[in-house]
């Protein structure tokens, strides 16, 4: 993933800006500090214009490797003779079959259960990989691709190959808009593709910020390099407000309100607080109320 940022030469800010994740969380991500999620992998190599596919892999093989590591038994230290208790001889048994394979009942060694998962993990992503690529291929394609002939055809490039998926460059396909936005995630609306950050003040440190979605016609609160228990909160002019909390790791972000020519982003107030201090930075200046 590092490889393909500086490639693609995204800055931690740039990410931050074309995915739902902050500036400090792709820093964890990409400096080995926090396994990524499936959903910041996905996002990742859409910004960037890459596959996905290659990365989900070897995700799961981390994630796989973590699970089989915590399950190792650990090895048992031997007993320490205690003074003045004799020491019984260690009974010595004969194996009746040298061969190497399943010990007690037929159980297998951790190890090799630890690897065979792995394997089976990596053969089915790889297969879902295989059968992704060849229905975009099949149900993609135009109808009329590759029987082109003559130079036409020559300069198209490889007719089997699929393109990376891109961020949409034209209208975002959102599931909302405006009033219908209402205390929804913004993620799971699809209103980040197109998200710009309008105002930005800071608290302490803390970056507190106003996310607009003009696709969405919708705005939300986002915190960055905060503590747990810093909170965002964003009100518009009739006074519908929402708030967010910081409950882990160092950022967070409120659900959407609505934007309509009337009330435009412009009249959103945003606030961000840290209740262990006392202290809270609004913008425009003022303070949300509670």
């Amino acid at each position: 993933m590092r490889r393909i940022k500086d490639a693609s030469q995204l800055s931690y800010n740039r990410l931050a800006d074309k995915t739902h994740y902050s500036r400090s969380s792709w820093e964890r991500f990409l400096n080995g500090k926090q396994v990524p999620t499936r959903i910041a992998v996905e996002e990742f190599a859409t910004a960037a214009g890459a596959d996905p596919e290659p990365l989900l892999v070897l995700l799961a093989l981390a994630v796989v490797r973590d699970e089989a590591s915590a399950e190792e038994p650990a090895v048992r230290a031997p007993e320490r003779p205690r003074p003045g208790v004799p020491v019984k001889p260690a009974t010595v048994r004969t194996a009746p079959d040298p061969d190497p394979a399943p010990t007690a009942e037929g159980a297998v060694p951790a190890g090799r259960f630890a690897w065979s998962r792995i394997l089976r993990t990596a053969a089915g992503v790889l297969a879902g990989a295989l059968l992704g690529s060849l229905l975009t291929v099949f149900l993609v394609e135009p109808a009329g691709a590759g029987t082109a002939q003559g130079p036409t055809a020559g300069a198209t490039g490889s007719p089997g190959a699929t393109p990376a998926q891109a961020r949409p460059s034209g209208p975002v396909k959102v599931g909302c808009k405006s009033d219908t936005c209402m205390r929804r995630e913004p993620q799971a609306e699809d209103c980040q593709w197109d998200a710009v950050t309008v105002r930005q003040t800071f608290l302490r440190g803390m970056s507190i910020q106003l996310r607009y979605s003009e696709a969405c016609q919708a705005v939300w609160g986002r915190v960055e390099n905060g503590n747990i228990g810093d909170t965002v909160m964003i009100q518009d002019k009739r006074n519908s407000s929402d708030e967010a909390t910081i409950r882990m790791e160092h950022d967070t972000y409120t659900r959407m309100l609505a934007v309509t020519p009337d009330a435009t982003w412009e009249t959103i107030t945003i606030c961000g607080a840290i209740p262990s201090q006392k202290e809270q930075e609004c913008s425009p200046l003022g303070a949300i109320k509670p």
